[in-house]
């Protein structure tokens, strides 16, 4: 994220209080005294926040407070995940949902009872909604869902 603050002492401390508010650990700071315009300097910052909308709260007080955000990127965290099904399983309805899917292996397809291995990428935050969606779909379908401990 980068910052235009105004040049004067106390700003940088002003602009650190709505990524503490939101939870944002920040990683590193450069603020460039060599960079000043006018009467605002740039402040360039990296910061890690819980989730998506708690960096754009920050972002929205930031610029409530007349902080301009000249320049912000949303990094979201991922997490791997690998499950294994036992019986039939339709992925079509978990597509689209916001996942990777990484790798699929199958044994036993045209058996009674299937297995699969499931290697996903999920958003850090939806983590606990794409359990909740599989084990839902695994007890429509009758199967079942053996997840990491």
């Amino acid at each position: 994220m980068t910052l235009s603050l105004p040049d004067r002492p106390g700003q940088l401390l002003k602009a650190l209080e709505p990524i503490a508010k939101n939870g944002g650990n920040i990683i590193s700071i450069v603020h460039d005294r060599n960079k000043v315009s006018g009467e605002y300097a740039l402040v360039s910052l990296i910061a890690d926040f819980p989730s998506k909308e708690s960096f754009r709260e920050t972002r929205r007080e930031l610029e409530g407070i007349g902080i301009s955000v000249v320049k912000s990127e949303e990094v979201v965290a991922k997490e791997d995940l690998t499950v294994i099904v036992i019986g039939r399983f339709n992925l079509d309805k978990i597509v689209g949902r916001g996942l990777r899917i990484i790798d699929v292996e199958l044994s036993n397809p045209s058996s009674e009872k299937p297995c699969m291995k499931l290697h996903v990428e999920v958003p850090k935050e939806d983590v606990k909604g794409f359990y909740n969606l599989l084990h839902e779909l695994a007890e429509k379908e009758k199967a079942l869902i053996i997840t990491p401990v």
